[in-house]
């Protein structure tokens, strides 16, 4: 191999770690653009349309003013409530995709799989956390 092909390998190695780089970058910005105080789901609710995948149901509003919010990650957490007393019988990250433009809202509709290991002996209870929201 000559010189002149071994320099122009390491030319393209080295350009295309950059550029890659500056791509992974840039997204990482954009998955910190919109802070999850900005984002808010209303009228959260697991429904069971079989018995093996219940479905996430909300509306998803987007109050930020500058950035299309474009995926959403959520811990969903089922519960096991006997009067004011829960424990935990399940919880799951999931990742929804869905494009929300600036100052607007969307129905969201998913089905989660969230395993619990026992029988509940109360009342079953959902919970949800933002974890973090992307857009561009």
């Amino acid at each position: 191999m000559s010189l002149e092909l071994a320099v122009f390998i390491m030319l393209v190695i080295i350009l295309a770690t950059f550029f890659r780089g500056l791509r992974y970058s840039s997204l990482m910005e954009a998955g910190h653009r919109i802070p999850v105080s900005e984002i808010e789901l209303i009228n959260f609710k697991i429904s069971h349309p079989c018995v093996f995948f219940p479905r996430l149901i909300a509306r998803v509003r987007n109050k930020s003013r500058q950035y299309t919010l474009t995926e959403i990650a959520l811990q969903i957490t089922m519960l096991d409530c006997v009067n004011d007393d829960c424990d935990i019988l399940g919880r799951r990250d999931e990742l929804i995709w869905i494009e929300v433009p600036p100052g607007q809202e969307k129905d969201v509709v998913e089905y989660v799989h969230i395993s619990n290991t026992r029988q509940p002996s109360g009342k079953i209870s959902w919970q949800y956390k933002i974890l973090y929201a992307t857009g561009r």
